[in-house]
């Protein structure tokens, strides 16, 4: 029995630690990690002197914005898309819009575009971000 054991012994020591054993293979180096997929669509919650949004990057292509206004004041979202045109949504206190710009890849402002030019200008006061599109 000694016997059988002594030899029997280096070929399960073998078997398992080899490469491979049990149907498994150890990595030294994990693949990267995948982002989550960028989406073509967020929200802009509106208060006074700020815009905060859901996310600061989207696909390129059609995006969808539903903007909300949580303010005491009016407001307004806009943003120029990728051919010039002005996309704008005004909103009274409490109430939401939704505008639908096409985009290609870049940087685009949205702000509030309310007393622009004079001291009470809403985007000066704060009411812009920088969204980027991939």
């Amino acid at each position: 029995m000694r016997r059988a054991l002594a030899t029997a012994l280096p070929v399960v020591l073998a078997l398992t630690l080899a490469p491979g054993a049990a149907g498994r293979e150890r990595r030294t180096h994990l693949p990267p990690a995948a982002g989550p997929p960028l989406g073509r669509s967020l929200t802009v919650d509106e208060s006074e002197w700020a815009l905060r949004a859901s996310k600061r990057t989207v696909a390129a292509g059609a995006i969808r914005i539903r903007v909300y206004n949580r303010g005491e004041d009016d407001h307004n979202l806009v943003i120029v898309d990728s051919g010039g045109a002005a996309h704008v949504v005004a909103l009274k206190p409490g109430a939401d819009g939704t505008l639908t710009p096409r985009l290609r890849p870049g940087t685009y402002t949205l702000f509030c575009s309310l007393q622009a030019g004079t001291p009470e200008s809403h985007e000066d006061r704060g009411m812009k971000f920088t969204l980027q599109a991939r």
